[in-house]
């Protein structure tokens, strides 16, 4: 076993240590395996500014007893994940997904409940409203109507809605599909959602979230997650928004690494000039189905080309 994922995965467990605390270890450049190696832990107990962040790691490891039981736990902990199909994945390793590298803040880990490869494939990140009116039902129906066409895997957040109608319209494809969460992987959350799970692992899909193993959701959880989904996308497709919905912060994110944005509407809603001059460029405005070739065309240009080179605003 890989000691720092054993580490990693026993600090996941002691009490008060969290999130937050695991993503200072990273950004101090730390291994996760010097808490339990007696030289490091006593380099990190005699550096003031290391001793005051990482004190309630250093002081619930204080023993040798309780080291070897938080490795103990961490051990089993990666058995059963590699028994269930969950990768642990690090920035450094070679399976986590370059894509993410154009974030401000890339997540340091990722878990991973599937095949990991749907990572490195060609996405689009398609997402929207929990609350579906007829058009948006129709723009997602009519994007998953495109997407043999396309040939591409999609990213989404599996929430009820906009959501799982994208990753249900690639299973009925036959395309993978990727479900980015805001919590940790071993919650189901939107209740009801297992079977979806489980139908996109099976069709070669995967689960991803960077939160740890048995984190809960919140607000803020759901707007990081979304840097993760617009990252993850060669181009973004919001299906249906608002300006102050949780949608529109993935907009944000995918406009602030350039990623290409499609915003589409169909012919009975309102034209699309509520959306902010900040949020145009890169980006094409259509109106579908009469713009069917043009949606097409641009989607594929995004997957084969840099965003930085393509500017159509």
């Amino acid at each position: 076993m890989n000691q720092e994922h054993v580490s990693f995965l026993a600090l996941c467990d002691l009490r008060g240590v969290g999130f937050e605390t695991l993503k200072k270890v990273c950004a101090e450049r730390v291994q996760f395996s010097s808490f339990f190696n007696p030289q490091e832990r006593q380099r990190l107990s005699s550096e003031d500014t290391l001793r005051s962040k990482f004190s309630r790691i250093l002081e619930v490891l204080s023993t040798e007893s309780a080291r070897d039981e938080a490795l103990r736990a961490g051990r089993r902990k990666l058995e059963y994940f590699e028994q269930r199909g969950i990768n642990l994945i690090f920035r450094n390793d070679n399976l986590y997904p370059k894509r993410l590298s154009d974030l401000q803040d890339p997540p340091h880990w990722l878990f991973v409940e599937g095949c990991v490869d749907a990572l490195q494939s060609s996405a689009v990140a398609a997402i929207g409203s929990r609350k579906v009116t007829a058009d948006g039902k129709w723009l997602a129906t009519y994007f998953g109507y495109c997407l043999k066409d396309l040939n591409v895997v999609t990213v989404s957040g599996l929430a009820e809605g906009i959501d799982q109608i994208v990753h249900r319209a690639s299973l009925a494809a036959g395309l993978p599909t990727i479900a980015v969460l805001g919590t940790g992987i071993l919650l189901n959350y939107p209740k009801g959602s297992e079977a979806l799970r489980e139908e996109i692992i099976e069709g070669g899909g995967c689960i991803v979230t960077e939160y740890l193993p048995k984190d809960s959701f919140s607000a803020r959880s759901f707007v990081r997650r979304n840097r993760i989904q617009a990252a993850l996308g060669h181009v973004v497709f919001p299906i249906e928004w608002g300006i102050k919905s949780g949608t529109a912060h993935t907009v944000k994110f995918a406009s602030e690494i350039n990623r290409p944005i499609v915003y589409a509407r169909t012919p009975m809603q309102p034209l699309q000039d509520w959306i902010p001059s900040n949020l145009l460029h890169n980006s094409i405005r259509i109106t579908l189905p009469q713009a069917h070739n043009e949606f097409l065309k641009f989607i594929r240009d995004s997957l084969s080309s840099e965003p930085a080179q393509k500017t159509l605003f």
